[in-house]
């Protein structure tokens, strides 16, 4: 008997340490299971409608900001509503993602799970798979941005997360961080692979150091670890059998406050879209873009915060593209409609007539004018994309030791 409950023990530690070595190395959480899978549609095609800038209030209660004096009377957080429907109707996505300042904060309510709910009832009514990142004024009402992640990861069709399941190895920090992989279609060999990531960062509100008083906040080093870190897992597992590929799979950001880089581009030469308004960023530049150059995967990073920026621009091989405020209780401008961005990713077809890797990613924005506008429409990576070489000088003559 002793013998038996000595064994029993044992097998009963090695079943919870096989477990917990699988949470923490493995990218899965016991969360995960049960969850809907994304992946690419039997057509190869995967959706993503990216909204920003809702801040959403109490409904039909709230008044818009900078509208014409004729819409104003009859202007409210419904028409945000009315315009998320609209498009969620027209585009399909396969995929919704809400880039943070999603209410107003600003002290403005005292229940801010009611106005989240009224601000994702498009999504959620849609049975769409969504999920949400926090902006520097969501947290300034009876939450704290913690209690607001975990309150966002349960409501209908979320899939959202507070933090990776891998979190506590990085003591990383925020609320909101975690990566998303879009998977082959059905009948794709490539059906149980990551062929297209998404990265999902909390960059916070407002730094709390000294001498930055009400300056904005930055991806700080353990999420640049934490993001490092699951971008070489993935990269492994996609070149991994079965049918391990010879590339990484392309990559995608969303992170709510632009980064510093943002502020480069002023010509509009140099952009797809419109610049407005200073980029308002972090003044600290933590190094997250160098980052992303260097592991090479990323082709996009997607932001909002800045409502009457919409542009898209391209450095060293990355995409800096603002969504554009969607919501009408931010400020925007008059005559300028309110938009949402579409990135829109398609497959290749292998010679065997099977959906294989992305080919191409493209983007462009949807407006809430008359028309219901698609405009700006433009190629942001394709897989034929070629880096100009590095002809950096080396010397063979001489043995290096």
């Amino acid at each position: 008997m002793e013998e038996t409950r000595r064994r029993f023990v044992i097998s009963s530690v090695l079943s919870v340490s096989l477990i917990y070595l699988c949470l923490s190395t493995c990218h899965v959480s016991a969360f995960d299971f049960g969850r809907r899978q994304l992946r690419f549609n039997t057509d190869g095609r995967f959706k993503i409608l990216q909204v920003s800038d809702m801040h959403y209030g109490f409904g039909k209660e709230t008044q818009c900001s900078d509208v014409s004096p004729a819409e104003f009377p009859y202007c409210s957080d419904l028409n945000t509503t009315s315009f998320l429907q609209r498009t969620i109707a027209s585009e399909k996505p396969d995929l919704i993602v809400f880039s943070g300042d999603n209410v107003y904060g600003l002290c403005e309510t005292s229940d801010v799970a009611k106005s989240m709910d009224m601000a994702f009832a498009p999504a959620i009514e849609s049975g769409i798979p969504w999920v949400a990142i926090l902006g520097n004024h969501d947290q300034e009402s009876d939450m704290t941005r913690e209690t607001m992640m975990k309150y966002i990861m349960k409501l209908p069709n979320s899939l959202s997360q507070v933090n990776p399941p891998d979190a506590w190895l990085y003591q990383i920090d925020g609320f909101g961080n975690y990566n998303l992989q879009i998977e082959g279609p059905f009948g794709s060999p490539l059906f149980f692979k990551s062929i297209l990531n998404l990265y999902l960062l909390d960059g916070g509100s407002y730094t709390k150091l000294d001498g930055f008083g009400y300056k904005y906040d930055w991806v700080k080093t353990s999420q640049q670890n934490w993001y490092e870190h699951t971008s070489k897992w993935l990269e492994m597992e996609h070149k991994r059998w079965p049918f391990p590929q010879n590339s990484t799979a392309p990559g995608l950001v969303y992170l709510h406050i632009p980064m510093p880089e943002f502020a480069l581009f002023n010509k509009s030469t140099e952009m797809t879209g419109v610049r407005q308004e200073s980029t308002c960023s972090p003044p600290i530049n933590s190094g997250f873009f160098t980052k992303l150059v260097e592991r090479g995967e990323v082709i996009g990073v997607f932001s909002g915060h800045d409502h009457v920026n919409d542009f898209c621009a391209e450095l060293h091989g990355i995409n800096l593209c603002y969504a554009g405020g969607a919501g009408y209780h931010g400020y925007g401008q008059v005559g300028w409609a309110r938009r949402v961005r579409v990135v829109e990713a398609q497959l290749e077809k292998t010679m065997y007539g099977r959906w294989g890797a992305v080919d191409t990613i493209k983007t462009w924005k949807r407006l809430d004018d008359k028309n219901h506008s698609l405009i700006d429409t433009q190629l942001l990576w394709t897989k034929n994309t070629t880096l100009e070489p590095n002809f950096g000088f080396s010397c063979s003559t001489i043995p290096q030791h």
